[in-house]
């Protein structure tokens, strides 16, 4: 993998610290409350939230290098080629189709808005931009959202690989996220183990 690029958005970082400090706040209450032992329900259903918010908004990223782009979801990544893609386009999120299996591989980093955010797309802002020959946009491809940016990524990275096609190559791969899955049972089994203990 060379050149690497990570593709992460600032607003799933900004909700993810949000989120931590909210529930540091309240298990803080509890505690000078009721104390720190009476607290330990709170303090390990505390620590299941962070988790959780840590694998929706923190984990997931994109990866883009040279041989291809690796997608990493909240459970599962994504190793893939470009020479073994056959479509990037952006939907419900950015997306690349694999040629093989023909699988959609979305990217949980690169999410795209509503539909109507196209209404409010500028045309200085589509400049350079492929767009069909209606001349209208999608709302996920808008260079203002994530999908969008991540699409726009994708594709100049596919077209520079097109263009040398001497260029190495990686194949496709996936796997599972077993330290996040691991991790957050852990941490459930004893957040109800301690609230069963606690009533």
């Amino acid at each position: 993998m060379t050149n690497l690029e990570i593709f992460r958005p600032k607003s799933g970082i900004f909700m993810a610290l949000l989120a931590f400090f909210a529930v540091s706040a309240l298990v803080s209450i509890n505690i000078m409350d009721y104390g720190f032992i009476n607290s330990i329900s709170a303090i390990a259903w505390g620590l299941v939230v962070c988790a959780t918010f840590y694998l929706i908004f923190v984990h997931p990223k994109v990866i883009f290098f040279d041989e291809g782009l690796m997608i990493i979801n909240p459970l599962q990544s994504f190793t893939v080629g470009w020479h073994e893609v056959e479509e990037i386009d952006a939907r419900y999120t950015m997306y690349v189709i694999h040629s093989q299996t023909r699988e959609k591989i979305h990217a949980f980093a690169a999410q795209a808005p509503g539909r109507y955010h196209s209404r409010t797309v500028h045309p200085n802002e589509v400049k350079g931009m492929r767009v069909g020959d209606s001349g209208i946009i999608r709302a996920g491809e808008s260079p203002r959202t994530s999908s969008g940016a991540a699409t726009a990524i994708a594709r100049n990275r596919f077209d520079q690989f097109k263009r040398f096609e001497g260029q190495g190559k990686v194949n496709y791969d996936s796997s599972w996220n077993f330290n996040g899955i691991t991790l957050f049972l852990a941490l459930t089994i004893v957040a109800v183990l301690a609230q069963v203990m606690h009533s």
